[in-house]
């Protein structure tokens, strides 16, 4: 399962990229065939024994479901339908794919593990603190925010939000973090509290920068937007492609953006 393996650390990669890249923001329509077109720039240091790397994803939205690429042409893919609760993941390099659905894993959250996971969960803390701070980026008028998440882990973000931009791609990222009314804090108290905070970042995230204490090292990330647009997509971009062959996850609570450090933004 080395394919597999590679495939489910690039995956927590490329998810946390886009996660950085997503909040709460007024919403936006989209024809079936008209799409979202989102190009990012993912920055990471800080890894021991590795050095800072650079990349680029593309996140598409049309035909009510996202696909998050890797412009790798033997990256990692992943897609999302909310209607059905699949998140699927193709390793492009190994032309394999496998799917977890979010709604089947919800169904064990009873599990003692699950129970404390949730527990754990809830023990985080963020506070979003508005300044007064503004500054242009990539063409778009930003206004700075301050992100402090406390608990099971210890994260600082610097926050770029551009008010002017109407995206809404909440079922999206909800269900990649199993963080909606009906996730896995779902309409507790500590769920309520940690929504309420991050509804103070008005906008689209255009920069976000990261840093975190992992296993006593500080990582650094750092996402930049620098494309959005509307464009014409074939359905078939969200569909996996026929010569692909499908394998089992093989492990309980999966790989999902919820299993990266990156709460909401």
């Amino acid at each position: 399962m080395k394919h597999l393996s590679v495939c489910s650390a690039r995956l927590v990669s490329l998810a946390l990229a886009a996660l950085l890249a997503l909040v709460l923001a007024p919403s936006l329509a989209l024809a079936d065939d008209e799409g979202l077109f989102i190009e990012t720039v993912n920055r990471r240091s800080g890894l021991s024994g590795e050095d800072p790397t650079e990349d680029v994803s593309h996140t598409l939205v049309a035909y009510g479901k996202m696909k998050v690429a890797s412009t790798d042409p033997n990256g990692t893919d992943m897609i999302l339908d909310p209607a059905t609760g699949d998140m699927t993941f193709m390793n492009h390099g190994a032309k394999e794919f496998y799917t977890i659905n979010a709604k089947g894993m919800m169904e064990g959250l009873s599990k003692p593990g699950m129970e404390q996971m949730r527990a754990l969960m809830g023990q985080t803390k963020i506070t979003v603190e508005p300044t007064d701070e503004t500054r242009e980026i990539n063409g778009w008028n930003c206004r700075k925010y301050r992100v402090a998440k406390t608990g099971l882990m210890e994260i600082e973000q610097e926050i770029w939000a551009a008010e002017d931009l109407n995206l809404d791609l909440d079922r999206y990222t909800d269900l990649m973090r199993l963080s909606g009314p009906e996730g896995l804090l779902a309409d507790s108290e500590a769920g309520r509290a940690q929504r309420a905070e991050l509804e103070k970042i008005k906008g689209y995230p255009i920069l976000t920068r990261s840093r975190m204490q992992l296993m006593g090292t500080t990582l650094e990330t750092e996402t930049e937007v620098r494309a959005i647009r509307r464009e014409p997509m074939a359905a078939t971009l969200f569909e996996v492609p026929a010569d692909y062959q499908e394998r089992e996850m093989g492990m309980p609570g999966a790989p999902t953006a919820g299993d990266a450090p990156s709460g909401h933004p």
